[in-house]
């Protein structure tokens, strides 16, 4: 049987994902993640739309009244929806125009039903352009979906105008008060958008994921041992494997390529997340070699300085912090630049780092490294 990869949010976790290769026969993602993913090397990556709603909660309630003008539940961290957080701005700024406004976080089942049951119009707003499980919930609750216009995949499920409506930097408001004002109109793309989407339930997709899977593709990237235990070291960081477990893999890696400056980088990684500051020492020193061991590999160099920094050694980590930024300007080679980096969280500086490193694989000619694929 093939494995199959399934990837969603590597705008978030993309350093510590490069290197799967290896272990997966065919690669499914989002729209704008296919040719992300083929410059990476991976030999078979294809599109599927992962998301869908759940009937249980995302549903007509008769009894809920549509009070509501325009309703938006979702996460707020303003570093990990930076674009949709200012665009929330704009949807909260609507209440200035007599036009009753929601903005929530924190809801799920039937309480997050309840609340897009409620709402006349449900705005939506994605992080990569793809169709996320808002674009389904909100019809699915007989609302009118919201959807930016510049979206990658809705014109697939939904047809603009009829079943769900579009919006862009220089209409929004005014498309918002031309719904509100138009009851026979909205209430009409409502119920389109409402039988639409019943074709597009879980129980639908499942099927024609099999259909897709049915084809067979080139399988997976053949490395040696090494370059799969690396790989997999790399990848546990932001798992919900115990730091022992992370530790493990990142120490049989390590084994394997003793003075490989990523295997080095992984090890002193997983050390600090399996021991905390009681590893600190033993992670400069790892670091430290793996930089002795490439010069020019960036995220070695990165993690060195933000320990350093951590540590009052201000003054080293600004020359570490200023090679690594020399270095990832000047590098053409995407392996100098792709391992896992500080802080394992979705903090600032790391969704700064993945966003970074997949604008400059985009802009990259050619996959890397190239595949070597099974016959």
């Amino acid at each position: 049987m093939p494995v199959v990869g399934l990837v969603s949010d590597y705008n978030l976790s993309l350093p510590n994902i490069t290197h799967l290769q290896p272990f997966f026969d065919v690669l499914l993602c989002d729209r704008a993640g296919v040719p992300l993913f083929e410059r990476l090397g991976y030999p078979d990556v294809r599109y599927f739309c992962q998301f869908s709603f759940k009937r249980q909660f995302h549903r007509m309630h008769p009894e809920v009244n549509r009070d509501l003008d325009v309703g938006f539940a979702g996460n707020l961290n303003p570093i990990v929806q930076r674009d949709r957080s200012a665009w929330l701005h704009r949807v909260k700024a609507l209440r200035q125009r007599s036009i009753s406004v929601e903005v929530a976080q924190h809801l799920d089942g039937e309480s997050y039903g309840r609340m897009l049951a409620r709402s006349r119009i449900g705005f939506n707003r994605s992080i990569r352009g793809e169709m996320n499980p808002r674009g389904f919930e909100v019809p699915a609750c007989g609302s009118v979906l919201l959807m930016e216009r510049e979206n990658l995949e809705v014109h697939e499920f939904f047809e603009p105008g009829e079943e769900c409506v579009l919006y862009g930097q220089d209409d929004f408001e005014s498309i918002v008060e031309q719904l509100l004002a138009d009851d026979a109109r909205r209430q009409r793309i409502a119920t389109a958008g409402h039988a639409r989407v019943q074709e597009h339930s879980l129980g639908k997709r499942m099927p024609l994921m099999l259909e897709l899977l049915a084809e067979k593709g080139p399988g997976r990237r053949i490395v040696d041992d090494t370059a799969a235990a690396l790989g997999r070291a790399e990848a546990m960081m932001l798992t919900w494997a115990d730091g022992e477990a992370s530790l493990a893999a990142a120490i049989d890696a390590c084994s394997r390529a003793p003075d490989n400056a990523r295997a080095l980088n992984a090890l002193a990684l997983a050390n600090l997340r399996c021991n905390g500051h009681t590893a600190v020492t033993q992670t400069l020193k790892l670091l430290q070699r793996a930089l002795a061991a490439d010069p020019a590999y960036v995220p070695a160099a990165r993690n060195l300085a933000l320990v350093l920094g951590c540590y009052n050694r201000a003054d080293l980590a600004a020359k570490v912090d200023e090679h690594a930024a020399e270095q990832a300007a000047s590098t053409a080679n995407l392996e100098s630049l792709c391992g896992p980096v500080l802080p394992l969280d979705y903090c600032s500086p790391t969704v700064a780092w993945s966003l970074n490193l997949q604008a400059t694989i985009r802009r990259s000619r050619a996959p890397q490294p190239s595949a070597t694929t099974s016959a």
